[in-house]
């Protein structure tokens, strides 16, 4: 099998061409079983790695459309490759997945694709939109209008359109102020080199405190950091199937950053995962093919860039109990393991903090993009194990790198009423300086 992956997919009257040897690589073990977080919330064969390799192999074969029933169960993966890791075979079960999402995109219902498509190529690639819409939500949430909307019967206990209203509410952060990024950011003194902050549309607007958090980290150990002018990773648009959207935030996000050979450092461990897969999503582009190369190997996540330096002495002092979820577009996409882990441990031996294994660290919380307003049932029962395994640990922080997984959590803790801080690696790691 080549290493290059084919990411866009041939539809012809209903059928799909899938890689007839991707396919044939699952020998079907099982092994991939534990490592998948739907099949350990369901039970059921057909929502687990092999049984939906096993449905679109049987697509393969038969030609036609895809059964309903067999969409959905397709639908319900997280897209998390926890099985890809575990999978004694080399199963790439990432591009046999990549390979199914635009079909299972063609054959979504029209308004609710639109809608997405919409949100896609018109809300997060727009900072001035997510920035309007950012302040409306804070809005709301200081009239707590938010709260009183819940309240509504027809909310509730309405249609399902209504019924997502509460699900939005749900995982929903508290959205503080936002303040701007600085367009570059240095201190006196020695330089260790420049990098470039990629700082995201979802992740600047909610978690806005994060990525100035990065910039402080990333200067104390000497580094220039500017925040160029950017568009949002396509990551969103690509998990859904609409690869025209995805393919077309790429190339600009690549004209945008051409102007630099400096690193590209990501707080999100989604946009990370993106911005490195662009080598393959244009490996068949004739014009950016070698710039997508190029752009994919200076990405960085911010643990693996921090890791590179070395900070001054952490002045802070703390009890905290913590512990570390993986998020999987680090872990499982991207490899990153062990650096999170190595400044935890670091920040626990100079502060005084306890940092505890959680059991299936590297186990999906259920939030994948906006797989957990798609399929919000099914979201939470995964999530409910990951809360068993963070209320048992008696832990009083939790720490993570993406912000679907802050949200998701945020989301877990307030509905079990825990005394339990999420927080980004970011701010567990700047935490442990005097400011």
């Amino acid at each position: 099998m080549t290493e290059e992956v084919i990411d866009v997919i041939e539809i012809s009257n209903g059928s799909a061409k899938l890689s007839r040897e991707l396919l044939d690589s699952c020998i079907h073990c099982g092994l991939c079983l534990p490592a998948c977080p739907t099949y350990l919330a369901t039970g059921r064969e057909m929502e687990s790695p092999r049984g939906r390799i096993y449905l679109l192999s049987k697509w393969q074969e038969e030609g036609g459309e895809l059964a309903p029933r067999a969409i959905e169960h397709l639908e319900s993966c997280l897209g998390c490759l926890g099985c890809q890791t575990a999978c004694p075979s080399g199963v790439k079960y990432e591009a046999i997945l990549d390979q199914a999402r635009p079909h299972l995109a063609a054959r979504r219902n029209w308004l609710t694709r639109q809608i997405m498509r919409f949100g896609f190529s018109q809300i997060l690639p727009n900072y001035g939109r997510l920035k309007i819409l950012g302040f409306l939500l804070r809005l709301v949430q200081t009239l707590k209008l938010d709260s009183f909307v819940a309240k509504l019967p027809w909310i509730a206990h309405g249609p399902p359109i209504f019924r997502k209203v509460a699900d939005f509410q749900m995982f929903t952060p508290t959205v503080v102020k936002h303040l701007p990024l600085p367009k570059k950011s240095w201190k006196a003194g020695a330089k260790i080199g420049s990098a470039k902050l990629f700082s995201g549309c979802v992740m600047d607007i909610f978690y806005n405190h994060v990525n100035h958090a990065a910039l402080r980290l990333m200067v104390r150990q000497g580094t220039v950091v500017e925040v160029p002018a950017q568009t949002c990773c396509g990551a969103l648009a690509f998990h859904a199937g609409e690869l025209d959207i995805a393919t077309a935030l790429a190339k600009q996000n690549i004209d945008l950053f051409a102007q630099s050979d400096d690193h590209i450092v990501v707080t999100s461990a989604g946009c990370g995962a993106m911005l490195k897969h662009y080598e393959q999503l244009l490996a068949a582009d004739p014009v950016y093919k070698e710039q997508a190369r190029s752009f994919s190997q200076r990405v960085q996540d911010l643990s693996e860039n921090l890791a590179l330096g070395n900070f001054p002495d952490m002045t802070g002092t703390s009890q905290s109990h913590m512990v570390y979820h993986a998020a999987c577009h680090l872990a499982h996409a991207q490899g990153v393991r062990v650096q999170p882990q190595d400044l935890l441990s670091t920040v626990a031996a100079s502060t005084g903090a306890h940092l505890y294994d959680l059991p299936e660290a590297e186990h999906c919380c259920g939030s994948a993009g906006i797989y957990n307003l798609l399929n919000t049932s099914l979201s939470l029962k995964v999530l409910d194990r990951k809360m068993n395994f963070i209320e048992e640990s008696g832990a009083d922080v939790v720490v993570t790198s993406n912000p679907g997984c802050l949200l998701q959590l945020e989301a877990g803790v307030k509905a079990r009423g825990l005394n339990v801080k999420v927080k980004h690696l970011a701010e567990a790691l700047d935490d442990a300086f005097a400011n």
